[in-house]
């Protein structure tokens, strides 16, 4: 009876597409003084050990030996194909990241990479930094990998907060009796973005002791746009001449063409510097003298009137090529040991430590200026000030890229340390327990360099003559002479190299900031049957975690008292701790009935109690039903739920600039809905603004105020909740034959109470449209009591937005054996049905956007792996298919004529030959067919969901002793 059980078990482990895991549940049988014992394993989703991996809730295994097969150095790139797994932080998505430039995470549902909760050996593992709670696989080393366990579902009444959208658990190797060598290497067929890899794993085996040690290094180059032929050409749109109404068909943008196809040069900011004088556009030499722009060839105005835009030959401006990172250069250094430690029968030790350090580095164009320099600065040619005295100004306002200055570049230098020490064995012969302690801490320090320091190069470009000698000018209120500043070196903003060094030296500078992020948790586990049913044993889990995570961020003295030009950051630290208990329960209902091979009920519920947002329960019910040993289906309804992380509760502030209006302004008041009109009149009364609304009240910001992009503040929220979400899933495992398995789960998420920043402009108007100033809103704007400007506007998060999304997902397994070799297919697929977003549920006017279809959501997704193995050789090829899309729902044909997005296949083929025991050799080929994104505006450029690499080619050796 026991053995047909077993067979039982592993077949259905099979249907589930973990083969590998199904050996080792089955290899776990062995006899011992004629009595079969049979070895209970915990499967990723439950704490329940069983004796398979059969769960309620749906789980993708990628093993080991798939991601060696696939030729993978960093194990995000291997989930990002996964139809299921959006792309979180990663190389190609922040190059423009001042902080986490390299992280590389995941993004399960693309509900954010915050709501997928990512464990090693299913435990927690410190997140990648207080402003990130998820984890940092840059930190674990590939060739650790035993395999890596997706859950698609809710899970955090099993594993507690963040599980909203699913659970990555990675396993890692315990042991091995080997050494290993490995060395890969990738080159692109184009230049940039080549990746190589060293690692070295050893370890030793007992029936005492037994470890593993592994360490690793890679290097990954920076990928410039300059370095692909496809962004040379860049893609773009412009307003159509041919179009006269909005009702007409034509579209009102479409394709630049011809001669306005490619423009990649902006008219505006020439490194040099440039300006437009009484007799034209010039551009300006070392010495202040100027001489007319050259446009390439051919003056190319952009139709719409709003930027001008330089021609393909040599010409002023600025070249946005020049200044586009694709991908950003990552150096990672990991160390992991884990030893075992059989110290009496049924009880081990287990002590695990890993340490990683990664390095990124991230580079921006030269800061832009446009600043209005006096037509008395000492630097400027006495030509241009002969032709702003003769047009009586007595300023000009100079555009410039200031290259002379040095690149804004980002250093961002990361040190992860991650300690576990464990203990788990058997009780009384029945019960299975794990006791655990764990601490992680990171360390993220980032360094920016070339940043000007504000007072400085203000007081450096007011440039004056006094007594032969160009000096800073000294001024009185009514900005007349008086002398000139001590101390001050003045700076000509004139040329390419009109600057000295010693004013470079006095009005640049660099910034940093430091940030911690520490995490402390202890726990236990015990499982095993309570009591007998008809049906068989009910099987329980009882686990308790208490948790403690706190963070700082330290910026330095440039950034944290303004001097900068720049944003501004706020000191601060927090802590939080949660405590847990958590029950599960499988019980069986039916066994070998009509129709019912077997029935099972799973239950689960977890405690949380939280010193930032109280208490909470999540909880999960599901079943299990096996109509025979063909036809399974399984089901879950769960409530998950995630608490809001460390910087979300205690960031002090951090100056953004965004571009908003003044609802007190004239002309909005003007244009306000009668429903809103009475409020703002009263309202900006209130506030000092004279007459509005009446026919005498023309008041206006001030010109410096609306011709500048104005200062907002982004802080955290100590009052925020939890977010919880309602999930269900439903699924059909249809195996005909050990060769052959059909999966099919339908599933649907709705997110409510998500954490969500309002923008400053809603923060605004909230305060300016309610029944009076008292508000909480208005606690967030401050006006200028002199101008009546909005002087700052304080934007947090808040518990508002909401998100709903179903699906279904598809998987089939099929495996053919012949005489000359075997061949592996597996596809997995996912049908996205609805997705919705909601960005403020308590608003009136504020509906969900559906985004199924557009460009980050497509309706289908698909990932095929082919493979092919003959006694010492594997031959595989991976491809990954993006249904056609839309770059907006809401437009038509009326509005452009490249909303289309076409449908994105990639393909990938790699080879593995054992050429002894102790020679292995592997090469690939990553995009074989060399498919650039689509030439699209907003995706040609995109390597968020395409590919900017390019093909490539793959090398590596293992050697193993």
């Amino acid at each position: 009876m026991l053995n047909n059980k077993i067979s039982k078990a592993v077949r259905l482990a099979i249907a589930f597409g973990t083969a590998s895991t199904a050996v080792f549940a089955a290899n776990s049988i062995a006899a011992e003084e004629g009595v079969e014992k049979v070895e209970r394993i915990e499967v990723t989703g439950s704490r329940i050990k069983r004796f398979s991996e059969v769960s309620p809730t749906p789980v993708t295994t990628i093993t080991g030996e798939e991601l060696s097969n696939a030729g993978i150095t960093n194990i995000s790139d291997l989930l990002q194909k996964l139809p299921s797994s959006g792309v979180g932080s990663a190389p190609t998505t922040t190059t423009n990241t001042i902080f986490g430039a390299g992280i590389n995470t995941t993004d399960l549902r693309q509900l954010g990479e915050g709501r997928t909760l990512v464990l090693v050996n299913g435990r927690r593992y410190v997140g990648a930094s207080v402003d990130n709670p998820a984890v940092d696989l840059n930190g674990i080393p590939t060739e650790m990998i035993e395999r890596m366990d997706i859950v698609h579902g809710g899970a955090s009444a099993v594993y507690g907060s963040d599980a909203i959208a699913g659970v990555v658990n990675i396993i890692l190797k315990k042991s091995q009796d080997t050494m290993d060598f490995n060395y890969k290497k990738s080159i692109t067929e184009q230049s940039g973005g080549e990746e190589e890899s060293f690692s070295f794993t050893f370890g030793g085996e007992s029936d005492k002791i037994s470890f593993i040690t592994s360490l690793s290094y890679s290097e990954t180059e920076q990928l410039e746009a300059q370095d692909r032929d496809f962004l040379r050409n860049p893609v773009s749109g412009m307003l159509n001449p041919d179009n006269v109404s909005d009702t007409d068909g034509i579209p009102q943008n479409i394709l630049a063409t011809g001669e306005f196809a490619g423009l990649q040069t902006l008219g505006y900011y020439d490194r040099a510097g440039d300006a437009f004088l009484p007799d034209g556009h010039v551009v300006f030499g070392d010495n202040g003298e100027f001489s007319p722009v050259i446009v390439g060839g051919v003056t190319r105005p952009a139709p719409n009137n709003q930027l001008r835009y330089f021609g393909d030959g040599f010409s002023n401006g600025y070249k946005f090529i020049e200044h586009q990172d694709l991908a950003t250069p990552l150096n990672r250094f990991n160390v992991f040991t884990n030893i075992v430690n059989n110290y009496a029968d049924d009880h081990s030790m287990n002590f695990e430590v890993s340490f990683s350090k990664a390095s990124a580095y991230a580079e921006s164009s030269p800061i832009f200026l446009a600043e209005s320099i006096r037509s008395d600065n000492a630097f400027l040619d006495p030509a241009a000030k002969a032709q702003l005295d003769e047009a009586d100004r007595d300023s000009v306002t100079i555009y410039k890229l200031a290259s002379g200055f040095g690149n804004r570049t980002y250093e961002d230098d990361r040190t992860t340390l991650n300690t576990t020490l464990s203990f788990q064995g058997l009780l009384l012969e029945e019960f299975d327990y794990e006791v655990y302690f764990s601490y992680g801490r990171n360390k993220n320090d980032t360094t920016w360099n070339g940043e000007f320091l504000t007072e400085n190069f203000n007081k450096a470009i007011d440039a004056v003559e006094i007594d032969g000698a160009i000096r800073c000018a000294d001024r009185d209120s009514d900005g007349s002479l008086v002398g000139a500043l001590d101390g001050c070196q003045a700076l000509s903003l004139f040329g390419l190299n009109g600057a000295s060094q010693e004013a470079l030296d006095y009005v640049t500078t660099s910034a940093s900031i430091s940030k911690v992020k520490q995490q402390q948790v202890i726990g236990g586990v015990i499982s095993g049957y309570a009591f007998d049913m008809p049906a068989g044993g009910v099987s329980f889990a009882l686990s308790a975690e208490h948790r403690k995570e706190t963070g700082s961020n330290e910026p330095g003295a440039a950034m944290q008292n303004n001097l900068v030009f720049g944003n501004f950051v706020k000191a601060w630290d927090g802590e939080f701790t949660v405590d847990e208990i958590g029950v599960e329960m499988s019980v069986p209902l039916l066994v070998d009935a009509p129709f019912v091979d077997s029935l099972s009920l799973e239950l689960a519920a977890r405690y949380m109690d939280y010193s930032s947002v109280g208490d909470n329960v999540a909880w999960k019910v599901g079943f299990n039903y096996a109509m025979n040993d063909e036809l399974r289906f399984r089901g879950t309804k769960s409530k998950s739920v995630r608490a809001p992380s460390l910087s979300q509760l205690y960031s002090a502030g951090t100056q953004s600039f965004a571009s908003y209006g003044d609802p007190c302004d004239q002309t909005n008041i003007s244009t306000a809905s009668d429903s809103k009109k009475a409020n703002l009149i009263a309202n900006c009364q209130a506030a000092g603004i004279p007459n509005p609304g009446t026919t005498v009240g023309d008041w206006r910001p001030s010109d410096d105020w609306r011709s500048v992009t104005p200062p907002s503040v982004n802080s955290g929220n100590a009052n925020l909740q939890e977010e919880t979400s309602d999930d269900t899933l439903f699924g059909v495992i249809y195996t005909p034959t050990e060769n052959i398995t059909l999966i099919a789960d339908y599933w649907s998420f709705d997110v409510e109470d998500a954490i969500n920043s309002l923008g400053a402009q809603r923060v605004i108007d909230d305060c300016y449209e309610a029944s009076s100033l008292d508000n909480s809103a208005c606690d967030l704007v401050d006006r200028d009591p002199t101008t009546l400007d909005i002087s700052e506007v304080r934007n947090g998060p808040y518990n508002l937005a909401s998100y709903s999304l179903k699906g279904v997902d598809l998987e089939g397994t099929y495996k053919y054996e012949t005489s000359y070799g075997s061949f592996n297919f597996r596809l997995l697929a996912s049908y996205l049905e609805h997705r919705e977003f909601n960005t403020d549920v308590s608003s009136e006017g504020y509906e969900p956007t559906p985004t199924v279809g557009e460009v980050r959501y497509p309706r289908w997704q698909g990932n095929l792996t082919v493979g092919y193995t003959y006694d010492d050789l594997y031959v595989g090829m991976i491809g990954k298919y993006r249904h056609s899309t839309v770059l907006d729902r809401e437009w038509t044909a009326e509005n452009n004529n490249y909303n289309d997005v076409p449908s994105y296949t990639e393909w990938s083929i790699n080879g593995r030959y054992t050429v002894s025991e102790m020679l292995e050799v592997r090469l690939g080929v990553s995009n074989l067919f060399d498919i650039t994104p689509p030439r699209n505006p907003g995706t040609y450029d995109e390597g968020e969901y395409y590919d900017v690499y390019g093909r490539r080619f793959n090398l590596g050796l293992n050697l193993r002793f």
